[in-house]
């Protein structure tokens, strides 16, 4: 089932009835995101979209292709998520490793999942490297927006040793025909990887990839270790390896199979205004200074489609591929507290990765201690909440986990708050006995409904 690229997946989810294809001039200045952020949220039965005609730009514009955990699934090449994540996790335990990164990189590191490098690749069939970024769809999602932006693009990046090749999805805002802003968190792969070359006083090759795999859009947003290749990690999933082609200007690889391909470089001090930037939290990402992208060469496809995500209010895609992740890192949770039992990420806090978690009834570790391992994985790893509940928790039914927390903590002994990141201990039982119906009563009650009156109430 997985797909090679951006078309093949386009495909299946045509096949499956899980998308719509908008032959209607579509204006990419606020209309476009106004349609994906009615569909994401349940309009159109929230397929995946196909923006044919897009005002401007002869190309297409794909969105919300990951608008369902479903969609997710396939992407990933399985119909089963969680039958994966048991693969994963035997996996895992098969390296011999009681560290989970470790594992992980034994895992990834087999050379059976390396990337081949193929020649003649499809993604450089056209050269737009005069038109530059001009020849995509600029897409502005909110009135408030500095500018449109690339929000679903592969930013690849190395460290200047020659290291691990990175693959992260930075939104980028495009200034001009051969100008753009990156914006890469602090900690990440590419700020790490920037800091390294502006260190020596030396441009840091960047290449960006549009479309390729859809499990590249998946991996770059997904939690790795910096050493893992994103490409690698995938070709262990899908069970094959990917192709990737050499970039013409520098030592980086990007998909095949990418529709388009931008290729350039980020020079020592140079910044501009970036956003702001309407995003997750339901408020703009005020403006600021960024890295500034120089555009050196831009390549596509024949008939390049752009892939392109709405950020904002949830729900949006961008959750469906955070639960993927989620439920597939679960064993790289455990292997760091094996007493964990289940995890849920609730879609308002998803991104600041609250988590809502189960543990043992034998897990009497302190909460400083349970706490500091969850944060110490690379799934939870900053995560602003942590509530840790009792076995008698459904972390996927939050109304019932905050009735549970308010009734069973005491603030002055299960709350911990270290550098701005929270942790709640909620897995003492209450003294008292539970309060239930007695059985009796109640079996007499259902047998009496009819008699009260209320069958249209039920």
């Amino acid at each position: 089932m997985s797909s090679d690229d951006l078309r093949s997946f386009i495909h299946l989810l045509e096949q499956a009835d899980q998308l719509a294809r908008i032959s209607t001039l579509v204006d990419p200045y606020l209309e476009l995101a106004g349609i994906v952020d009615r569909v994401s949220k349940g309009a159109g039965r929230g397929r995946g979209l196909l923006f044919e005609t897009v005002q401007g730009t002869a190309m297409p514009v794909a969105a919300n292709l990951f608008g369902s955990l479903e969609r997710v699934g396939w992407a990933l090449g399985t119909t089963d998520l969680e039958e994966t994540a048991h693969r994963f996790a035997a996996d895992l335990l098969a390296t011999g490793e009681v560290d989970g990164e470790c594992a992980l990189r034994i895992l990834s590191g087999k050379e059976e999942w390396q990337p081949t490098i193929g020649n003649n690749p499809v993604c450089r069939t056209v050269n737009h490297s005069r038109q530059g970024l001009r020849v995509l769809p600029l897409v502005t999602a909110w009135p408030g927006d500095g500018g449109p932006y690339l929000t679903m693009a592969q930013t690849y990046s190395r460290p200047p040793d020659g290291g691990a090749l990175n693959c992260g999805m930075y939104r980028i805002q495009i200034h001009d025909s051969h100008t753009a802003t990156m914006r890469c968190r602090s900690g990440s792969g590419a700020a790490r990887h920037l800091a390294a070359w502006h260190a020596r006083g030396v441009a840091m090759p960047v290449a960006v990839a549009l479309g390729g795999p859809p499990i590249l859009n998946w991996a770059a947003a997904a939690s790795l270790p910096g050493d893992v290749e994103e490409a690698a990690f995938c070709g262990y999933l899908r069970g094959r390896p990917l192709s990737l082609s050499n970039c013409q200007s520098c030592d980086l690889q990007v998909p095949a199979s990418a529709e388009v391909v931008i290729e350039g470089v980020i020079e020592p001090g140079a910044t501009r205004s970036e956003g702001p930037f309407g995003n997750h939290t339901g408020s703009y990402d005020v403006e600021t200074v960024a890295p500034v992208l120089k555009v050196l060469s831009v390549h596509a496809r024949e008939g390049a489609i752009c892939p392109w995500t709405l950020v904002g209010p949830p729900p949006m895609e961008n959750i469906q591929l955070a639960r993927a992740t989620a439920g597939l890192f679960l064993p790289l949770v455990r292997m760091s507290l094996p007493t964990l039992r289940s995890l849920h990420l609730p879609a308002e806090g998803m991104f600041h990765r609250a988590a809502l978690v189960t543990v043992d009834p034998d897990e009497k570790r302190p909460l400083k201690e349970v706490a500091r391992l969850l944060w110490g994985t690379s799934l939870l790893k900053g995560a602003r909440l942590l509530v840790i509940g009792a076995a008698d928790h459904d972390p996927r039914d939050p109304s019932a986990v905050f009735w549970r927390v308010l009734n069973r903590t005491d603030w002055q002994r299960d709350l911990l708050i270290e550098n701005s990141q929270m942790a709640i201990d909620a897995r003492r039982l209450p003294s008292g006995e539970p309060v239930h119906c007695d059985p009796g009563v109640l079996a007499k009650v259902y047998a009496r409904w009819h008699e009260y009156g209320l069958d249209g109430d039920d």
